[in-house]
């Protein structure tokens, strides 16, 4: 597969000044989701407060008001006893904030390593939390009924990505299990009716599949990029019928090259940003000019290859005006100082046109 880099795939066009590189945050920022709020902020949630697993795990916010250029200081919407992680957030048309995670618990007493019987570990549901002020706060958590009543704490459970008001209304979330029963990682769309609110009507997306990014196209389908249980590589599937059925999955990229996250183009192209674990790491993209059919395999473009290790990537990316993206990501520079070796940087670019 040949790879270019942006300044080469887009000869045509002299974007190399608009490209601009940028901290976003230090000491966190773990598994970044990125949306951009009716009012035309950025608003961001990542993971602060402890490496990958931690008892002091929690969800912190960051916003840009200049289309990602510059980042306020982080703020905290989630910090309760347990480790609170694995964010997935969305606004509703009416303008509320829906911001989903999940609930790890049962660590030893240093709080950085989880208990080694199997049956002590709990991932206690999805919660919820609702902001109606653009996410300066937040109501108390309420675990969700629909999601925890599939599962009933057989396994690991966790919302992945972008939340997506559908045309009809309806928001889709992207939920990944792994169950003890031994049918491994499993994928599903969970609805809602309420604007966020609960959560139900679960619709399989794949099996053996965990991280999806989904998103509806202006034709009415929705397209999946699921990050596969063997491998590590992502695959596509779609729907023609509003989420009811999905196509088989069909691999995208190479193994360890995940996870993934999808937008529209105002262009009505669709672009898949995803985490490059193979060696120069980082972060790359693809563009699809027949909404996720086949993807322009030859041209690769790379976003970032600056990682020093594998502990890097899940970006999620917002398009601020035509063509222009801002992408969102994260890297470990120590993994034997991490959490202190974390951040969240950002990339704006312009996408091809061509």
């Amino acid at each position: 597969m040949k790879k270019i880099t942006l300044l080469a795939a887009l000869l045509a066009a002299p974007i190399c000044a608009q490209m601009q590189r940028s901290g976003v945050t230090s000491g966190l920022g773990y598994f970044p989701v990125t949306i951009k709020l009716k009012n035309g902020h950025l608003l961001t949630v990542l993971r602060g407060g402890a490496p990958h697993v931690g008892i002091k795990g929690r969800l912190d916010l960051v916003r840009s008001t200049n289309g990602g250029k510059t980042w306020s200081k982080p703020w905290t919407a989630v910090d309760d006893a347990q480790d609170d992680r694995n964010p997935a957030i969305g606004q509703m048309r009416d303008g509320s904030i829906v911001l989903a995670y999940c609930v790890l618990s049962g660590f030893d007493a240093t709080g950085l390593k989880l208990s080694p019987n199997r049956s002590e570990r709990k991932f206690d549901g999805v919660y919820i939390v609702r902001s109606t002020d653009n996410g300066k706060t937040w109501t108390k958590p309420v675990r969700d009924a629909g999601t925890f009543d599939f599962y009933k704490l057989d396994g690991a459970i966790s919302p992945y990505g972008k939340i997506v008001q559908l045309k009809d209304g309806s928001a889709a979330m992207a939920v990944y299990f792994e169950f003890h029963d031994g049918r491994g990682n499993e994928s599903y769309l969970f609805r809602s009716r309420d604007n966020g609110v609960t959560w139900g009507e679960p619709v399989l997306l794949g099996r053996h599949f965990n991280e999806t990014g989904i998103v509806q196209l202006d034709d009415g389908r929705i397209v999946a990029a699921m990050r596969s249980e063997k491998g590590g590589h992502v695959a596509i599937t779609a729907s023609n019928d509003n989420g009811k059925n999905w196509s088989e999955p069909r691999q995208i990229t190479r193994d360890n090259e995940h996870p993934a996250d999808l937008i529209q183009l105002s262009s009505g192209h669709l672009l898949m940003t995803y985490g490059q674990r193979n060696a120069p790491r980082g972060v790359h993209a693809k563009i699809s000019r027949d909404g996720g059919t086949s993807w322009d395999q030859e041209h690769s473009i790379v976003l970032a290859a600056d990682s020093p290790n594998g502990d890097c990537g899940y970006p999620s990316s917002v398009e601020t005006r035509k063509g222009r993206i801002v992408t969102i990501y994260y890297q470990v520079d120590d993994l034997k100082d991490a959490p202190a070796s974390s951040k969240a940087k950002s990339v704006i670019w312009q996408a091809p046109s061509k």
